[in-house]
């Protein structure tokens, strides 16, 4: 199989990304280069008043045909042709893609003047379309043969060879040139498709070669990321068992384990293990963000929504009971579809909406969960009567250690962290969360708030790693382009 390939590009997704994208819109020019030869023929013919002959509009008439028949097979085959370097790859399929352009350019040009065709010009363009996709060395291949077949087709027609057209209508005679134009044309062309291909050559290689550095550095960026990480990490579980033994110890001395304690030595001692465990809610919110951070996404999981929730809710059911909370789930979805995601992950995320909404309703709250199908994605609703959100803190809201004006920081502890890392998973698996307060079953009394959330139901992970499905390989987001 012939060598398209540079080595570097082989396992690199944004390379193969972008032939995938240039294959769709040379499918698209395509389209639109029927329609203009199409137009250029029946125009030419009956309003410019050009005289085709009967072979010659027969010709650009069954050219322009072929053109869209290939293009059409061409569009359906390149929803089944992979990116994998040792296999039939995007790389051939423009490879064949050119050359039957080419083919068609060359017929069309000879149909209508060769020398004297006004279409010539688009040999220049195919080969800068060419260079930006295929190696260097293939397109001047190509050039050479294009500047061989054109000479050649150009003196068989001066000598009677083969059959002369041009367009009557635009030229008055035919071939009034002498054989020295034909020859200083064809070497005038021949170094306009070589220095095309070497300029658009030599810039693409240039931006090749950018893309590469910048690639370089973006890995060395989130190499250094995981590092740091790693490194907040480490030290928070350190900082962590201190803090741990001392809210331990705490615990011991309120309970009276070491002996009877003042009142007022009690209360302290609790206000000391209320920041304790504050402190403690913190650093493990940064060891979430810092492993949400770290982690490498490249699968998904089919995960049953319901089931999801209702394990959930189970855990918060006794403070749910204690509180005397109504608790609805509400999946108003024609059937029960699964999600694909991150089964950790997602459960973090609904996990934090759900133990605030119970955290933050008083006695005999209301929370309603509300499931739906909406624009072919999964729509999650978190409504509440809780204490609400203030107008001024609704656009802080995900922002990290930001906690609403209006939390008892006595009665509530937190970092505010949690809605932080909520809308991080979110939109990591491409969906998106809002918030509004007051919320749809909130009253006067109980503002509440609302939580919408919207969540593609196949997730895919944001790379462009090989993958196998049906025994092909494919690019995991090929169906994007």
């Amino acid at each position: 199989m012939i060598p398209l390939i540079p080595e570097w590009a082989h396992h690199y997704g944004e390379f193969w990304r972008a032939i995938r994208i240039r294959n769709l819109w040379f499918i698209k020019l395509r389209y639109l280069a029927v329609v203009m030869l199409l137009a250029f023929t029946i125009s030419g013919q009956y309003i410019f008043q050009f005289y085709f002959t009967s072979n010659q509009f027969v010709a650009l008439l069954t050219i322009s045909i072929l053109i869209l028949l290939y293009n059409i097979v061409i569009q359906q085959t390149r929803k089944y042709v992979g990116c994998i370097p040792d296999k039939f790859n995007c790389l051939h399929l423009s490879l064949i893609q050119m050359a039957l352009d080419l083919i068609s350019l060359m017929i069309v040009v000879y149909y209508t003047g060769l020398i004297e065709s006004p279409l010539h010009l688009f040999f220049i363009f195919h080969m800068i379309i060419g260079s930006l996709i295929l190696p260097g060395y293939l397109v001047y291949i190509t050039a050479g043969i294009i500047s061989v077949l054109f000479g050649l087709l150009a003196m068989l027609q001066r000598y009677g060879l083969v059959e002369k057209y041009f367009i009557i209508g635009l030229y008055t005679n035919n071939r009034p040139q002498t054989l020295t134009y034909d020859i200083l044309f064809i070497i005038i062309f021949t170094l306009m498709l070589f220095i095309s291909v070497y300029i658009a050559n030599k810039i693409t290689r240039q931006l090749y070669k950018r893309e590469q550095q910048l690639r370089s550095t973006l890995e060395k960026l989130n190499e250094a990321e995981i590092t740091k990480q790693k490194y907040i990490i480490g030290i928070v579980h350190e900082v962590k068992t201190p803090v741990t033994a001392t809210h331990s110890i705490i615990d011991l001395i309120i309970n009276k384990f070491v002996g009877p304690i003042d009142i007022e030595v009690e209360k302290k001692l609790h206000r000391a293990k209320q920041r304790t465990e504050e402190t403690l809610n913190l650093l493990n919110d940064i060891l979430r963000i810092s492993r949400l951070k770290i982690l490498d996404v490249k699968s998904a999981e089919e995960i049953d929504i319901v089931k999801l929730f209702e394990s959930l809710i189970d855990k918060q059911l006794e403070l749910v009971k204690t509180k005397s909370i109504t608790l609805e789930l509400n999946d108003k979805r024609a059937e029960n579809k699964k999600i694909k995601a991150d089964t950790i992950l997602l459960e973090l995320a609904i996990s934090n909406l759900l133990s605030n909404a119970v955290k933050y309703v008083d006695q005999n709250g209301i929370i309603e969960i509300l499931l739906e199908d909406r624009d072919g994605m999964l729509f999650i609703e978190f409504s509440d009567t809780g204490i609400g959100i203030p107008k001024d803190s609704l656009p802080k809201i995900f922002t990290q250690f930001f906690r609403a004006s209006n939390i008892d920081r006595s009665k509530h502890s937190g970092t505010g962290m949690g809605l932080a890392i909520v809308k991080e998973i979110i939109e990591m698996f491409g969906g998106n969360i809002v918030v509004k307060s007051p919320s749809r079953i909130g009253d006067e009394q109980h503002p509440g708030t609302t939580f919408e959330i919207s969540l593609p139901y196949n997730f895919k992970p944001n790379r462009y790693d090989i993958f196998v499905v049906n025994n092909e390989d494919y690019l995991s987001n090929r169906n994007e382009f």
